[in-house]
């Protein structure tokens, strides 16, 4: 059975450095999105997607990298504290983000779903062949005279 290489400790620690710089990047912009999901800016949220692929490209790179560098149970228990406490951050940003974005999608959904149907029902009454109903108007009764001698 082929052992696996070990990384040197300034080469462990190069990379778990990088791995924690990028989760905490990655949770700045999904924190950042989901700020503004909750306040309604959806034309602000399209600058971040390039921004969010690139680092979770990234991310999963230097976690590739780290993996095949050093195996889990070999890792120093300071290294994996460290790669915990990010890893557990980045894994609730993430699925607020998610939630965020879900209710955000069903919300838009249904605003959709309400004009569509308002829309229809408008339809459907103009083109029948029911009299139109119109709202009342309020007419003013005021006295005239005509002179019809002519």
């Amino acid at each position: 059975m082929a052992t696996q290489p070990q990384a040197c400790p300034a080469e462990l620690a190069d990379m778990t450095a990088r791995l924690v710089d990028l989760a905490g990047r990655l949770v700045a912009v999904l924190t950042h999105e989901t700020a503004l999901v909750r306040a309604m800016k959806v034309k602000e949220i399209g600058a971040l997607q390039d921004e969010k692929v690139s680092l979770t490209a990234q991310y999963q790179t230097a976690f590739k990298a780290l993996t095949s560098a050093q195996s889990g149970p070999s890792l120093p228990a300071s290294v994996k504290e460290q790669l915990a406490r990010s890893g557990r951050r980045l894994a609730e940003t993430v699925i607020e983000n998610e939630l965020a974005l879900r209710v955000g999608q069903i919300a838009t959904d249904r605003l959709i779903g309400s004009i569509v149907a308002a829309v229809k029902k408008q339809k459907r009454h103009s083109l029948s062949y029911a009299p139109q109903q119109r709202t009342p108007r309020h007419t003013f009764m005021t006295a005239a005279a005509i002179d019809r001698r002519m």
